[in-house]
């Protein structure tokens, strides 16, 4: 009868648990490599307020668009919102980037949101990519 030895593979088996427990901390920031990347797009192409009215301040949409903390549901997986947050003189900037992208009645829309995130799509995708590989010390 013959045998059967698994001699070294307990080397390699060991180094997938490796992989295998690294794996969440690798996904987190390969989000948050990702929603850098977005945002950063974002606020390049955030519209400026160019108008008269002096109470509204120039570059508040630009400087308002961040990435979120990285979060986890069984849902989505690792997730990070990015986009406006906080407000300007009361009014949500959330909203005020809204009304830019979609206009409404009495105003034209220019869009800049989901043309951009369109864009950036394999810059974003780049950014994860590199960001888990080197999480997982493959980069």
């Amino acid at each position: 009868m013959g045998t059967f030895s698994t001699g070294g593979i307990a080397a390699e088996l060991a180094k997938f648990d490796g992989l295998a427990n690294g794996t969440d901390k690798a996904c987190q920031r390969a989000v948050e490599a990702g929603g850098k990347a977005l945002a950063d797009r974002l606020r390049e192409a955030a519209p400026v307020y160019a108008g008269a009215r002096r109470d509204i301040k120039p570059g508040a949409l630009k400087k308002s668009v961040k990435a979120g903390k990285v979060a986890y549901n069984a849902a989505d997986g690792y997730h990070t919102e990015v986009g406006p947050v906080g407000k300007d003189h009361g009014e949500p900037l959330a909203k005020i980037g809204n009304i830019l992208e979609y206009g409404r009645s009495d105003m034209d829309p220019r869009p800049w949101f989901n043309n951009t995130v369109a864009r950036a799509e394999a810059e974003v995708t780049q950014a994860m990519q590199r960001a888990f590989e080197e999480a997982q010390g493959n980069g």
